[in-house]
């Protein structure tokens, strides 16, 4: 089931890639949303789909894509761009060589669009001078490459833009993954994903999945994020086939949580318990705490 934010993200990117610049300046998009929500299978999606194409003198990348990792720095992360790219050189060169050679093979590759996943980790290391500077140097970077440029990331990432103003200026289009939820219009894909899901499970005998009072427990105990309920869904079907009935139930999803979503929670803590509490888990030290919170640590 594709859910209408992720296909109008989708073909926003597919948009930007079929725009050729040649004056202008490139446009760019970030997406942002929570852990979870879908964002990095969603550029996963649109990589499959623009494959590298091998040509005897070259080879053809149409989608450029870095995830970025903990405490990089500008150097480094032109280092794995390079090496994406299938560079001999990448790990040679300062910043602004590494740079140089990063936008010559960029445009030597027929790179139609540059995606820098995990952009929060950029956010994460050091103050407002050095998010300043990375904003400088992916603002001329798509200048130089006349390329778009998809940022993507954690709420989080979102600093990055309010720090540098003419990087912001050109990311002026933000896309938002949100969670997925049982409360107003929403609702309907909820229920929708859980009933593709509930489909999957066949043949094994299941619980209701969209049933209202399941839905509800599915939602507190995965924050309707997609991830969450992957993982939870997937582990309480391993937790029933190792039960004699082989039935998924509410004992296996609440094994499964604790498995997977929340260790050692306790009884009121755990959605499929008949003790709990009905609060959303978003206290410190719960699954799904505020990203603000787990960054005050």
């Amino acid at each position: 089931m594709e859910l209408p934010q992720a296909v109008r993200s989708m073909d926003r990117m597919r948009e930007l890639m079929a725009h050729e610049c040649i004056d202008e300046e490139p446009e760019h998009l970030m997406l942002t949303g929570q852990p979870g929500t879908g964002k990095t299978t969603l550029l996963q999606k649109l990589l499959a789909s623009f494959p590298p194409i091998h040509h005897p003198e070259f080879t053809e990348i149409p989608v450029l894509y870095v995830e970025i990792p903990a405490r990089t720095t500008i150097k480094a992360l032109a280092g794995l761009m390079l090496q994406s790219l299938g560079s001999d050189y990448w790990n040679r060169g300062d910043e602004t060589e590494r740079t140089y050679q990063l936008v010559t093979l960029i445009r030597a590759c027929r790179c139609k669009l540059i995606i820098l996943d995990e952009v929060n980790h950029l956010v994460d290391r050091g103050g407002l001078k050095t998010h300043y500077h990375v904003g400088d140097w992916i603002k001329q970077l798509g200048t130089a490459t006349r390329k778009s440029i998809v940022l993507s990331g954690t709420l989080q990432s979102k600093q990055l833009l309010s720090t540098n103003y003419q990087l912001g200026s050109r990311f002026g289009e933000v896309h938002t993954l949100s969670a997925l939820s049982l409360v107003g219009d929403r609702q309907g894909e909820f229920l929708g994903v859980l009933r593709v899901l509930e489909a999957l499970l066949a043949p094994m005998p299941s619980i209701e999945l969209p049933h209202p009072k399941t839905a509800t427990m599915i939602a507190f105990a995965t924050n309707g994020r997609l991830r969450s309920i992957r993982q939870l869904l997937v582990r309480a079907v391993e937790v029933a086939g190792r039960q004699p009935k082989q039935k998924l139930m509410l004992d296996a999803l609440e094994a499964a949580f604790l498995e997977v979503i929340f260790p050692k929670a306790p009884d009121q803590r755990n959605p499929f318990s008949a003790k709990f509490d009905q609060r959303p888990l978003t206290r410190a030290g719960e699954p799904f705490q505020p990203e603000e919170m787990a960054h005050a640590k």
